[in-house]
């Protein structure tokens, strides 16, 4: 095997498959320089091994008599992260062909760009004044949250980094000073970084405290989005310059959140004080960023006076400036010609100053941070830009570090990322039940109707007096939850009103929910009642998750809105925001039912919002995969139900799919370039309601698919058995990749309803079935029983476009005989060989349905690349398939020694290598 495949871990032909020689090239080249440094480190026996496992496609049963040296963990986890790093040595090759492809695009058409969506416009006749009014319309907000669905640690990313901007420059090695000497360099690079990251430890020692996730958040907004969302901007600058010259005043449409930190929903280690802790963090790394910049900055904008004047307004403001900030005298001297270099300098004080408060706060220092805010620091640097273009320095002042920075204020301001803070409405209602019987209203709160809760809430809201004393001595769990909202009120008085804007509520089912919420801040003080009008500055959002609270929104927003305290609180607020939650929809009722509750959703809120003259902004909870609403964010966009977008969104950015759209910058601007395109689009489009008999034909369907998917999953007894024996969902909560519990305290693997929505889709990743991404999909498409009708709305409808595409997608990523093998450890066997029937007859319903619908002889026949990844994956996540049910097959007969030890490893570390195969986890 070693004399055919040379050096090389296991000879990789990508172009034999049919990708892209360059895509090829750098397969080549990291297999060759994996099998180099395996064979350094661990001998060329375990690559050989490697290599054997690949091509025999052996059983699990009778691996380990074949290869008895797999019966020593070590080894076998040795062997699994050798697949695992080569994984992920291909998504850092597929990361890098994404940005050159997206390079050769942009020299054609159609390439999803801000630019060709302001073309689109100018082609559509569009004026000025309307895509000016478009432009102001937007509000685009990524929110990143701290889902347990990054198997990877930072110092992972860091090494496979390192790999990713060596391939890159290479490159240029024959434009590098040295070019002889550059091929060796960069070989020896990528060997260095393959070496360190082989001998870093890819599993935690301890699960991630919340510290350690808003660090890994934050090292996201530094590295990358800090410099990416002002390139945005410099995008849409230049195309409104070729398009829509008349265009110069671009607001800032663009803005970041974070649950990291803030989302408490089954989390007890988020704590107001890591609450707290994350909100200066958030304060002192945006600050230390600007002082950083406005650093640069100074080293650029050297002009002197006796040259090249200022503007008497900006003289006069420095003047006042400097009477304010003492600036040292050796400076003054020195800089006394440099007049942007002054001004420059007072903020770089100023900057120091808010950083060292910062510091005193976190020391238990009482004291405001609102001495100078980004507002101020906003302004003086438009004074600078317009003094320069008022003295012939238009082009210093209209591209550069200069409308750089401030973008990046406008955007982050002194706050860099909003933070949500969330809860779930079960914990609510214990506190505000405490609450009342602590002021002595009633000891039954619990107990009422929905009826009855309304209306004693409503009376205790517009009641100015507080229940209880701040000292009152609550409960512990009470008063963490009332703790919050006392944080909140401190930073948006202390740090930015932007600190925290969103209080949203998990599991929301009725009006109730809203009203304990609004209960709770008035109790804290965030609240306030004057002459029995309810006021507040804080966004209260419902999140609706499952079905039934899908089915029913449209109707509980409608008592809302007519609510005399809610619809009074509303009244001070610029909108009502409302979460769609995409996770738990489809673990209660399958693919397609979720997708059409969802997509009914929007339209009910969009429709009840208009006629209650309420402004709504939709908040999009989509996970990593299509399960839980993964897939491209801008089709999502795009296939929205007519009048649901008016130009606003806010969507999550999850785990493993932060890590892959945020690790590069490229990456990350095309991410976000497709997002702000489609919703230029969308925003501009007057769309058709879908025809009712496109409606119909839904409800049809999504019913048809739902009944499969509940008989299946929810109404067979014995089918809980069937997946904690079929999966490996019991070992995923071994996995350290978060601060939050895989699963609900005191909830673990008691049943369906009581798991969380991510290990139920990592667990049938990891097995090869994929089923929450299709399974009732072909029931659903057969009910309808007219073809015609069918095509046609996949051909006119983007909704359901979008929908069989997606599933198409999660057909092909599953793969049946490695899902039979887990299948085969069912006890009693006839229990796994009958649901696993079942889902295979399915599975052959659903691709015989979707092959027929889009005129295709296989899965994704129209999207190569795809399909061809898929395949040149597939041999490869089978061998570590097979090596994880083996050491399942095992685990029952270890004492708790070795479960806990090196067999443990070797098991997280098969998960850790499929979830890098599959390029997701949850």
């Amino acid at each position: 095997m070693k004399g055919k495949l040379g050096n090389s871990f296991l000879g990789l032909d990508a172009k034999g498959l049919g990708l892209s020689e360059s895509l090829d090239a750098d397969i080549r080249r990291l297999d060759s320089a994996l099998g180099r440094m395996l064979e350094e480190q661990e001998g060329p026996a375990m690559v050989e091994l490697a290599r054997t496992l690949l091509a025999e496609g052996v059983d699990p049963e009778s691996v380990e008599e074949r290869h008895p040296e797999l019966k020593d963990p070590r080894v076998l986890r040795a062997v699994a992260r050798a697949f695992t790093v080569l994984f992920q040595l291909l998504n850092v090759a597929e990361q890098k062909e994404i940005v050159r492809v997206n390079r050769e695009r942009r020299s054609h058409g159609n390439n999803e760009s801000i630019e060709e969506a302001i073309a689109t416009l100018k082609a559509q006749g569009k004026t000025a004044g309307e895509v000016e009014g478009i432009l102001r319309s937007l509000f685009i907000c990524p929110t990143l949250t701290a889902h347990p669905t990054e198997a990877r640690r930072r110092a992972v990313l860091d090494k496979l980094l390192q790999v990713a901007l060596a391939m890159t420059e290479s490159e240029d090695a024959p434009n590098l000073r040295f070019p002889l000497d550059a091929g060796w360099r960069i070989e020896d690079r990528i060997h260095r970084a393959m070496t360190e990251l082989w001998q870093t430890d890819e599993m935690r020692a301890t699960s991630l405290t919340v510290r350690e996730e808003v660090r890994n958040a934050l090292y996201f907004f530094e590295r990358t989005i800090l410099e990416v969302v002002p390139w945005l901007y410099e995008d849409l600058e230049r195309a409104l310059r070729r398009h829509y010259p008349e265009i110069t005043d671009i607001p800032a449409f663009i803005a970041y959140r974070s649950w990291v930190g803030g989302d408490r929903d089954g989390n007890p280690n988020v704590t107001a004080d890591e609450t707290w802790n994350t909100l200066l963090d958030h304060r002192e790394l945006i600050l230390r960023h600007h002082l950083h910049s406005i650093s640069d900055l100074r080293r650029e904008l050297t002009q002197s006076g006796k040259l090249a004047p200022v503007s008497d307004e900006l003289e006069a403001s420095l003047q006042r400036d400097l009477a304010e900030v003492r600036l040292p005298g050796n400076r003054m001297r020195r800089y006394a010609q440099e007049r942007y270099v002054l001004k420059l300098l007072v903020w770089e004080t100023r900057l120091q100053k808010l950083i060292d408060e910062v510091d005193a706060i976190r020391g238990g220092e009482e004291g405001a941070c609102l001495r100078w805010s980004a507002d101020d620091l906003l302004a003086d640097l438009r004074m600078i830009s317009e003094s320069l273009v008022e003295n012939k320095a238009a082009c210093v002042a209209e591209a550069g570090s200069l409308p750089r920075l401030m973008r990046r204020v406008e955007v982050f301001g002194f706050h860099l990322a909003t933070l949500d803070v969330r809860q779930h409405s079960e914990e609510h209602a214990k506190t505000v039940s405490e609450l009342l019987r602590a002021g002595g209203v009633t000891d039954d709160y619990e107990t009422l109707d929905e009826e009855a809760r309304v209306s004693l809430l409503e009376q205790e809201i517009r009641n100015p007096r507080p229940l209880v004393s701040a000292d009152f001595p609550l409960s512990d769990q009470a008063r963490r939850i009332l703790d919050v909202f006392s944080i909140v009120r401190k930073a948006r008085q202390r740090l930015a009103p932007k600190a925290v804007e969103a209080y949203i509520i998990s599991m929301t089912h009725g009006a109730s929910d809203l009203l304990e919420v609004i209960l709770m801040a008035k109790e804290s003080g965030l609240v306030s009642v004057r002459n029995g009008e309810v006021q507040g500055d804080i966004d209260i959002v419902p999140l609706f998750e499952t079905i039934d609270d899908l089915r029913d929104c449209g109707p509980l927003m409608v008592s809302l809105y007519a609510n005399v305290v809610y619809g009074g609180y509303l009244k001070g607020r610029p909108h009502q925001e409302v979460m769609l939650g995409y996770s738990d929809s489809s673990k209660d009722g399958g693919y397609l039912a979720a997708n059409w509750s969802l997509y009914q959703a929007q339209r009910s809120l969009a429709e009840v919002s208009e006629q209650a003259g309420v402004k709504l902004r939709l908040f999009h909870g989509r996970g990593g995969t299509v399960g839980r609403g993964g897939g491209r964010a801008n089709r999502a966009i795009l296939s929205q139900p007519a009048g649901s977008f008016k130009g606003e969104i806010r969507f999550t950015e999850q785990g493993e799919v932060i890590s892959f759209r945020y690790a590069l910058r490229p990456i990350a601007h095309r991410h976000l370039e497709q997002i702000v395109n489609a919703s230029i689009l969308a925003a501009a489009a007057k769309p058709a309601p879908a025809p009712k008999e496109f409606d119909e034909a839904m409800d049809v369907m999504a019913e048809a698919s739902r009944r499969t998917y509940r008989r299946t999953v929810h109404e067979d007894p014995e089918f809980w058995s069937f997946y904690t024996q079929a999966t490996p969902v019991e070992y995923i909560s071994y996995l350290t990749i978060a601060s939050r519990p895989v699963f609900r305290p005191g909830k673990a693997l008691q049943g369906i309803d009581q798991l969380r929505a991510i290990p139920w889709n990592f667990a049938w990743v990891q097995s090869r079935h994929v089923l929450v991404g299709w399974y009732g999909l072909g029931e659903g498409l057969a009910a309808l029983n007219d073809q015609a009708l069918l095509v046609r709305m996949s051909r006119d409808w983007p909704f359901f476009q979008t929908v069989v595409e997606n599933a198409q997608l999660e057909l092909a990523r599953a793969h049946l005989p490695t899902s039979r093998l887990y299948a085969s450890r069912v006890v009693p066997g006839s229990l796994g060989d009958r649901l696993q029937q079942t889902i295979e007859q399915d599975y052959e319903r659903s691709v015989e349905a979707v092959l027929r619908l889009t005129g295709q002889s296989q899965l994704l026949e129209h999207s190569k690349v795809v399909r061809k990844t898929i395949e040149l994956r597939n041999p490869m996540v089978v061998p570590l398939n097979r090596m994880q049910i083996t050491i399942m097959n095992r685990w029952e007969t270890l004492d708790e020694e070795a479960q806990s030890g090196p067999w443990r490893e070797a098991v997280l570390q098969t998960l850790a290598g499929i979830a890098a195969g599959m390029q997701s986890t949850g």
